[in-house]
Order: C-alpha cells, then structure tokens, then sequence
C-alpha cells in the first residue's frame, strides 16, 4: 500500500554569503563530497563511458571540478551540478538512457534499511528539463539488484514527484506528487529508508510513506545531483548543503 500527500510549499527566497576564496574546488566548502563517488556526462576517451571521479578525489579545497558540469558558484555560495539533455551526444553510465552529473555514495557503498539511514539536501533547481517529470534531483538506489528504488523528480513547474520502483528487473514505477516549489527557490528533501521503511518528505513538512515490501527491502545507497531526463533541454541543480546519517 503506497500512502501520499500532495502539499504545497512556500517559497523560500534564495539567500547565501559569498565565499571568501574564489579558488577552491566544491569539496573544499562540502566535506562531505569526500564520501560521494561523482558521474559525469564525459568520457575520458572518445566513445567511452561516462567518467567517474572517486570520493578521494573530490575532497578538499583541491579536489576536482570542471567549469561545465561541476564547479563551485562562488557569488551564492552553492555547487552547480549541470547535465546535457539525450539530443545533445554524453557519456551514460551503463544501462542508462540518459546524462547525469550526479554524486554516489560512497562511504559506505550500502547499508541496511533496518537500520537509520537519511539524505537531507538542500538546494534549488536552476532549470528542470523537458522529461515527462522533470530532472531526478535524488534517488534511494538498491545496492541489490542495481536499480533505482525511488527517484525524486523536479519538473519545469516546480512538481515534484515520486517514482516508485514496483520490479527488481527495473522500469516499472509508480508516480505520486508529494508538492510543488517554483524554479530558483531555495528548499530541503529529506530521504529516509530506515527500520525497514521508505519515506520522503519536503521542507520537514509531513512525510510521504511508501511501501517496499514488494522489493524485498534491499541493501541501498543514496544519490544525488542531476540527473537530466529529458531530450531537448540541459538542466541545472545548485546544492547548498548534503547531510547524511547512518546509524
């Protein structure tokens, strides 16, 4: 049984100090891009797969950055996270249709729903893409049989949706509306698949429950960036601040 609420948000007005250098790469002002593996819509050669940049190499105020997708925005203070749309020739993770400049937990590559684990982000989204629901913005993915569990998505009028896998073999999910936020307005999603159960919930507003039992409660880890869904049109997610808890 899938429980859901459809809410709408109030805006909340972006707001950020400048950065006092204009030289350090994001994981200098995120420490916690240092348990995040990054995917990236390049290759390292040409007809490659996507690159990925290791945990390793993304912490501190040396790590990596790229002035397309990955960077650092020094005026506001957040991590612009941009992805090409299909119509535009990307590097694709395997098995995906799609670009995606996205962080992968690393650290620990999985854990146990049965214990507490939660994602909070916030953010605002730039531009959403033209895919039927919008740029994936954040994912609870199985470290059992490699796909999604749930993906979050943001659409060109604020939507934002749940997709909830209902297969192991992938590709079937169920869509609820959990609220709407206006583009360029800063909020916070919280992810939370813990004792066994998957909940998401907006601005710490009321949580949105939703059953997994049908996939048999695997081992997960968490995702987030952007991840460009649509065809015609590049995306763009700025991340303010990423906090996790594993317990």
């Amino acid at each position: 049984m899938i429980l859901s609420y459809l809410v709408l948000i109030s805006p909340v007005l972006v707001s950020a100090t400048p950065s006092a250098t204009t030289t350090c790469a994001p994981g200098g002002y995120l420490s916690v891009l240092a348990d995040f593996d990054l995917q990236l819509p390049i290759a390292t050669s040409s007809g490659g797969t996507a690159e990925q940049i290791p945990a390793t190499k993304l912490a501190g105020c040396n790590g990596y950055q790229n002035a397309d997708w990955f960077y650092w925005n020094t005026a506001s203070s957040y991590l612009v996270m941009k992805a090409p749309p299909t119509s535009t020739p990307c590097a694709k993770t395997s098995g995906s249709k799609h670009c995606r400049t996205e962080l992968r937990e690393a650290q620990p590559s999985s854990w146990s729903p049965s214990g507490t684990n939660t994602m909070t982000v916030k953010l605002q989204v730039a531009q959403a893409d033209d895919g039927n629901y919008g740029t994936v913005i954040g994912q609870v993915f199985s470290a059992s049989f490699s796909k999604p569990i749930i993906e979050l998505y943001y659409n060109p009028g604020g939507v934002v949706t749940v997709g909830l896998e209902t297969t192991t073999s992938g590709g079937l999910e169920n869509f609820t509306q959990i609220g709407t936020i206006p583009e360029k307005t800063v909020f916070t999603y919280e992810l939370n698949y813990s004792n066994d159960e998957l909940s998401v919930s907006l601005n710490g507003g009321e949580a949105n429950h939703f059953a997994v039992t049908q996939l048999g409660t695997p081992d997960a880890y968490f995702k987030v960036g952007d991840y460009n869904q649509g065809t015609n049109v590049a995306s763009e997610v700025d991340i303010i601040s990423i906090d996790i808890v594993h317990s």
